[in-house]
Formats: structure tokens, sequence, C-alpha cells
């Protein structure tokens, strides 16, 4: 036993270290956020069917008996196979279930049903035990626990602990059999091909009862380290969980009541606002068909000579803006007069209600409404000022004397 205590124990610390120092360096790449930190989760839970895989592989036996160093008994090299078909739930939690087995060789002191063969030599009989072992693995990729989940990693280390049923039977010629429980652990290292195939380094130890080879009983252990090939079905890869930032918490119910009520008040508002297009579009409706029965007029009228009366555009009291109507008219008087005669002068003569304000007041309003005019047919119409005379007399004339609602307005007319 003490032999294959020395070879579990030197291939344990070589998977080890090299696991920890290969995990701690490069490949942690890809695995850490923008400060450098590792990130491992959380993740995304997999489906029934995905993360699965299937494995094969051959190596060794080292079967002893006589766990406290008893000499009856030596250890000798012996072939090892097993398939494993397994399931990854997280990227570090997973568990298997296999077979182990082939054979169990070595010296034994005593005659046994599995030990019948005497060698000189040795002073021993040659003992050989075919065995299958049906177990269940539950399995923990610290590559992952530690630094963080990499689809694309190379090198995998994997503990985890064993248990399952124990059968050993005769060679050629030997009928005796035995049945145990086993328990035990190992490392399981996969060598990353691609992203459905792996090379895999499987290094076991079980112990079980030492009637296992024929003996009275004791405490007896197989050490098998196996290399094969293992094969992953359905999807192959995680996803991390997104995450709630930092700062932010989960909304409380009066929080989600509150926004119950305010996305009903906002539905009733869009409501009222629809509405109110709607009238709006009605009204824009209407003054359209307006502009179109005066644009149908001049069209009845083209090649005829028309004597143009002046224009005028109304201002509400106090206001320097036209209104949607008075812009229609304005937009119509434009079209049809002052771009169809491109060489003719117009004056625009600003005027208020002087029976309303005072002298400076109706000046200003005057002054601002026709600037206003001007600026429209210079920027939206691009009539050259060359053509434009512009006038404010608010202060002194009115346009239609006795009626003050007519007389907030600009006038357009041709130049004398």
């Amino acid at each position: 036993m003490k032999t294959c205590r020395i070879v579990l124990t030197g291939l344990l610390a070589a998977v080890l270290s090299v696991a920890f120092a290969g995990n701690a360096g490069a490949q942690e790449n890809g695995n850490r956020d923008s400060l450098g930190r590792i990130v491992r989760g959380p993740y995304e839970t997999n489906g029934a069917w995905d993360n699965w895989f299937i494995g094969v592989g051959g190596g060794i036996n080292l079967f002893e008996d006589g766990w406290f160093g008893a000499m009856q008994h030596r250890t000798r090299v012996a072939p090892a196979i097993e398939v494993n078909v397994g399931k990854w739930f997280t990227p570090s939690v997973g568990a298997r279930i296999g077979y182990s087995g082939f054979r169990a060789n070595g010296w034994n002191q005593y005659q046994t049903a599995f030990a019948t063969e005497f060698n000189d030599t040795k002073n021993m009989y040659k003992e050989k035990v075919n065995f299958a072992y049906v177990r269940t693995d539950v399995m923990w990729n610290i590559s992952n626990a530690f630094s963080g989940y990499k689809e694309t990693r190379f090198w995998n280390v994997i503990p985890y602990l064993s248990a399952g049923y124990l059968h050993g039977y005769g060679t050629a010629g030997v009928t005796s059999k035995s049945h145990q429980f086993a328990y035990g652990g190992g490392i399981y290292n996969t060598l990353r091909i691609s992203n459905r195939v792996n090379l895999t380094l499987d290094v076991r130890q079980i112990l079980f009862n030492g009637q296992f080879n024929g003996n009275t009983g004791g405490l007896a252990a197989m050490t098998s380290a196996t290399f094969g090939v293992a094969v992953n079905l359905g999807k192959t890869n995680w996803k991390r969980a997104t995450q709630v930032p930092d700062g932010y918490a989960p909304f409380s119910v009066a929080a989600v009541n509150t926004m119950k009520d305010n996305s009903a008040k906002y539905a009733a508002e869009a409501e009222r606002l629809a509405k109110e297009n709607k009238a709006l579009a009605e009204k824009n409706d209407a003054l359209q068909a307006e502009v179109d029965e005066l644009q149908d007029a001049l069209a009845a009228a083209e090649g005829k000579k028309l004597t143009v009366s002046p224009g005028a555009v109304f201002f509400t009291i106090g206001q320097t803006e036209l209104d949607s109507r008075e812009l229609y008219h304005l937009d119509f008087y434009i079209k049809n007069v002052i771009e169809q005669d491109a060489d003719a002068t117009f004056v625009l003569t600003g005027y208020a209600d002087k029976d309303t304000g005072g002298k400076k007041r109706n000046q200003y309003l005057s002054e601002k409404r026709v600037e206003y005019v001007l600026d429209i047919l210079r920027t939206k119409y691009n009539v050259s000022e060359d053509r434009l005379v512009v006038k404010a007399v608010g202060a002194e004339s009115t346009f239609i004397e006795g009626q003050p609602e007519l007389n907030r307005c600009v006038v357009l007319e041709y130049a004398e």
C-alpha cells in the first residue's frame, strides 16, 4: 500500500501545482472585468439536454491489499479501461456515472481463490482479479470556480468524489466472485481540442473491503490513471446571467403600484392629446381646402391680367407673430402675386391699433410685425430684399378707420 500512496501523492501534487500555476496565469484571459477583477458568474440555467459529455479511456491500475503495510501482498501494474457519461449543471458543478475496470494484479503471500500460481523466484502466489466498478462521481471544476468560466480554456482541473458497486470475478479457470461497496476520489483533467472534443487524464483512488481478492478482510485500495477522449453533447457553452448594476435595486411593490398609476395617467393624457391632434388635423384640412380653392381660382384666371388688390395678414392683439390661418394667407399671396411678378417691387407696411395703446407701443408693434413678415419672405421664400420696401406706421396711421381688429396687420402691395 505504501507504493500506491507514493504514486497517488506524486500524481496529485504534479497535477495541482501545474493546474494552479496555469489557471493563475494566461488561462484567466477574457475572464476579467474592466477593473481586472475575475468574473465568476452567475450563469443562466442550462437546458435538460445541454452540457452533456461522454468519455472513454485506458491506462493502468495499481491494486494493493493491506492498508497498514503488511508484507503479504505486493502490487503489480495491470491494464485499465473506463467509460463515462455525465452532465454539467453549472460551469463548476457536474456529475457522471461510469464503468471502470479490467484487471487488478499482484503478488500474494498466501494462496487464495484469485492467487493460485506459485512463483519460486518471488516465493509468492501470482494474483489476477478481473473487476468492474460501476460508480457515480460528483465533480467540481476548480478552474472555472477560481478563475471564472472560459469556453476556450485549454486545461480544466476537476476534483471529484466517487462511490459505487465493485464486483470482482476470476480470470480463466477461476469461478470465485466478490461484491463490495467502494468509495474514493480523484482528479479529472480535460485538455481542449475543440468545443466538442477534449483529451482527458483521470487519476483516481478508491477504497474497499480486502475480501475483494479472496482475503479475509481489511482495507484495500485501487489507484488508476487513464488517458482518453471525451465528447461534449448539446450546447457546449455557458451564458453569463444579466446582473443588476451597482447602485440599482429591485423595485418595491409600492414603487410598482406608483408606476402603474402613472402609466394610467399617461395613457389618459395620450388619449386627450390624440383627440386634440385629430381636431387640429381637421382644422388643417379645412385650411388646406381653402388654399386649394384659392389656387383653383387662380388657375382658372391664368393667362388673364388681374388687378391685384393689396394683401394683408392680421395679428392677434399685442402679438407680433401670425397664427396658422394667416400664414396660409401669406403663403397664398407670396406664391400667387409676389413670385409670379418677379420684376415688381412690393411695399410691406406694418400697422397697429392706435386707439388701443400708446404711440410708442404701437410703433414698436408695427415695426416687429413688418420685420417678422420681411424675415419670412427672405428666409423661407428667398425673395430678394431689393424688391421689398418696408414701412412701420403704427404710431400715426391706420389701415381701416374705425375697425381696430383690422389695423393689427401688415399690408403687402405693389410699389407705385
